[in-house]
């Protein structure tokens, strides 16, 4: 009898370790373990740091309460997100009726102790977690996780090797992980910017007449990720229409969502560059914090914020 007790509560473990995400999309919260695992169906040789950005979309697609985060699978991204298996530097995202625009960038900082300060600035301004990865930065060799916070100087992070086919530990402290020490690590990739998506049918309808007449939108961007206080910074990129543009402005914000910075030029032309916008734009005045920077431009048709994106001052 014994025997048969413990036989039915190993399959009803099992039974619950593989039950399809979908069954907790409704109820999971940030620290739930099923959010960061990944069935083995799923999961490719190679797939660390695709794994990990799912696991960021996921925390993000959560913190704002849209959609069905378990919809968002390896399989879902890897089309957008990778070239020949490898994670692109810059994509982006349609899920769940926003898009997630994933930059890259690399540490600076030398020893443990820096990179684990570049991890809480980054936390800041991205608290759905960044993506960290480096050559030989873990004890199975090239690895990357998904950081998501830092307590009293010690990283915690979801690791694809402990939440994959029988592991499901999700988050845990740095030194629980594969990682090996956190200055081993020299990239990282974060969600720069989240907007609505022109796929979903609200946007569809709003914008409908919009689209059939307007081409409005921003090329080549040059725009801030992270500054050094008092360190300049030239902005660049065309703003092009295929009817007149009226007016062009860039802005930043302080995390209070305060206009810190504001400037202006009507065009009256088809394209503009916002680099005759830069010497109105001093980055190097601004003291250390979370900013957004903002570019709206308005055509004879409509009017659109084409760039809404954070960085910080450290």
């Amino acid at each position: 009898m014994i025997k048969r007790i413990s036989v039915l509560l190993i399959t009803l473990t099992l039974i619950i370790t593989i039950m399809p995400v979908h069954a907790y999309a409704s109820t999971a919260s940030l620290e739930d373990k099923v959010v960061y695992y990944t069935p083995a169906s799923d999961y490719k040789s190679g797939d660390c740091i695709l794994t990990a950005t799912k696991m960021m979309i996921r925390r993000a697609v959560i913190m704002r309460g849209k959609g069905d985060w378990a919809r968002i699978s390896n399989s879902y991204i890897r089309k957008p997100a990778t070239l020949s298996g490898l994670l692109r530097n810059s994509f982006v995202v349609d899920a769940e009726g926003l898009v997630y625009m994933v930059d890259s960038g690399k540490f600076t900082g030398k020893g443990d102790a820096a990179r684990i300060r570049e991890f809480e600035t980054l936390l800041k301004a991205h608290p759905e977690g960044i993506v960290v990865h480096g050559t030989n930065a873990a004890s199975s060799g090239t690895h990357g996780v998904l950081v998501v916070n830092v307590v009293e100087g010690v990283p915690y992070a979801a690791d694809s090797s402990r939440n994959t086919g029988l592991y499901n530990k999700g988050i845990q402290k740095w030194k629980d992980t594969t990682m090996l020490d956190p200055c081993k690590v020299t990239k990282y990739w974060y969600i720069s910017e989240i907007s609505s998506s022109a796929t979903t049918q609200e946007s569809a309808e709003s914008n409908d007449a919009a689209k059939k007449t307007s081409t409005l939108r921003i090329k080549s961007l040059r725009a801030p990720k992270t500054l050094k206080q008092g360190k300049r910074f030239s902005i660049k990129g065309t703003v092009k229409s295929n009817k007149k543009i009226k007016k062009v402005t860039v802005r930043i914000l302080d995390e209070n969502g305060k206009k810190i910075i504001s400037a202006t030029k009507k065009p009256n032309s088809k394209s503009f560059s916002i680099k005759k916008l830069d010497s109105k734009v001093k980055f190097g005045k601004l003291k250390k914090g979370l900013y957004t920077f903002q570019i709206t431009a308005t055509d004879s048709v409509q009017k659109l914020k084409l760039v809404n994106r954070q960085f910080v001052v450290e």
